[in-house]
């Protein structure tokens, strides 16, 4: 578990720093060595951020053993402007905790790029992990990303990460070039960046992989920009048999933004291991968060394509705390299936329910309401409409017109009950959803004498497909 890992890495630094204060100096602290574990202090590191610190953490991590160990970064403020590079397995960075032990990255690409280039059939080790450290790209170029992760099995995250706020910049991208992330777990804090935290497989070798499957990540938002995205799966990676979850606060904007709390885009080209689009399926999605009101506002998730799904999951999606939901709303259409749980804030995702908008006829009022269901095929509707005396109906009256998305190539009669004025007690007055997406009247015909009342409510299939 990630609490134990820490405090068993934690006592060992506990363990060289005793010894620095018994003989009275750092480099008798340096001097107390643990089987793998390489103190970058010993090495040159400053942890007064004064001198770049580069060349001695990497040196520190070059040193690590062939069967891995920890890189430990005592508390402090370590300047960093090239790439720090670990394919060592499984090799643990561990601070003190985060803005206790700070890396303020000045340079473009990656602050730190850990991975294993072996594919998974010849590894004999796993895991690994960064904890306890604050990674910071104040002063990073664009284009850059704090932590940059993948192809590890049991990976462990416990890490901050800020300021990444460049073009094309990510906070922590956890990538495939090699073959797949499996099983990674733990916690990650992040905020004023343009990606906060990316899933993406960007390797050409035909074992590269979009698998994220098994994680169990809990990743916290502050985001400062309202153009920045929260979190991100591309290029065919996607999540499966674990649990996600998003919590943060987004902010609007006076102009117009592209953002969402949680985008889903792209696929994994034919002869990859696990080809298929990047999504989240069968597993824990749990969202909670929410956004000022403003002109404009994230979207609460963003579709790249018809394949790019959230399929057979569960848990909460919550755009908001009580009436606050001022999000834009997701662009799904059908894009989300089998999802069991409340959502609240976003009225395209199932579970909620999506009023008709537009005109109603001349002596109308009322609502006619749909919503889809868990299976992603089916949707549910309801209406309850006042028709004012003296209005002449008749069947095949055009109600309403409703999105494309509730209608299939067939017509779909739906029950319902009339009565009032002008009609003898109640009658059976269907519902019919035409082919072409209009809900009509077909019930009998009448001149409302007074107040008539036509009100039901129907599940029906879109398609069997």
């Amino acid at each position: 578990m990630l609490a134990g890992t820490a405090t068993g890495l934690l006592a060992g630094a506990g363990a060289v720093a005793a010894g620095g204060a018994a003989s009275g100096s750092r480099a008798a602290a340096a001097s107390v060595s643990t089987p793998g574990w390489i103190n970058v202090v010993s090495y040159g590191a400053d942890p007064s951020g004064g001198a770049d610190s580069t060349s001695a953490i990497q040196a520190a991590i070059t040193a690590l053993p062939a069967t891995g160990g920890v890189v430990y970064l005592p508390a402090g403020t370590y300047q960093v402007s090239n790439t720090l590079t670990c394919t060592k397995v499984p090799a643990y960075f561990l601070g003190d905790g985060a803005w206790a032990t700070v890396l303020a990255f000045s340079g473009t690409g990656d602050c730190v790029r850990v991975y294993d280039p072996t594919t998974y059939s010849s590894r004999t080790r796993y895991s690994g992990g960064f904890c306890g450290i604050t990674v910071d790209g104040k002063n990073a170029g664009a284009g850059s990303a704090g932590l940059h992760a993948g192809d590890l099995f049991q990976y462990e995250l416990d890490m901050t990460v800020q300021n990444f706020s460049g073009t094309g910049s990510i906070g922590v991208h956890l990538d495939n070039a090699y073959y797949w992330t499996e099983q990674l777990h733990g916690r990650i804090y992040t905020q004023n960046c343009e990606s906060h935290v990316v899933f993406d497989c960007t390797g050409t070798a035909a074992t590269s992989s979009g698998s994220f499957e098994r994680c169990d990540l809990d990743i916290y938002i502050d985001h400062w920009s309202a153009n920045d995205d929260g979190v991100v799966f591309t290029n065919g990676a996607y999540t499966g048999n674990g649990s996600l979850r998003i919590r943060g606060n987004f902010s609007s904007s006076t102009s117009a933004v592209s953002s969402a709390v949680l985008r889903l885009t792209g696929s994994l080209p034919s002869g990859h291991d696990y080809s298929g689009s990047s999504g989240v399926i069968n597993g824990l999605l749990d969202i909670g968060v929410e956004c000022g009101s403003g002109a404009n506002t994230p979207r609460t998730i963003a579709f790249g394509a018809a394949a790019n799904a959230i399929w057979d999951c569960y848990g909460a999606l919550n755009f908001g705390v009580g009436s606050d939901t001022n999000f834009a709303q997701s662009n799904n259409n059908g894009n989300v299936g089998g999802f069991r749980g409340p959502v609240l804030g976003d009225v395209t995702l199932p579970g909620s329910w999506i009023p008709y908008d537009g005109s109603l006829p001349s002596g109308w009022t009322g609502h006619v309401n749909f919503r889809f269901l868990p299976t992603g095929n089916e949707v549910m509707v309801s209406w309850a409409l006042d028709i004012a005396g003296g209005t002449a109906v008749s069947p095949g009256l055009v109600v309403a017109a409703p999105a494309s998305k509730f209608c299939y190539t067939d017509n779909k009669h739906l029950p319902g009950d009339i009565s009032g004025g002008g009609v003898s007690g109640h009658q059976y007055a269907p519902a019919v959803l035409t082919a072409a997406g209009n809900f009509q009247y077909e019930g009998p015909s009448f001149t409302a004498s007074s107040t008539v009342w036509w009100y039901g409510q129907a599940i029906y299939t879109l398609s069997v497909g």
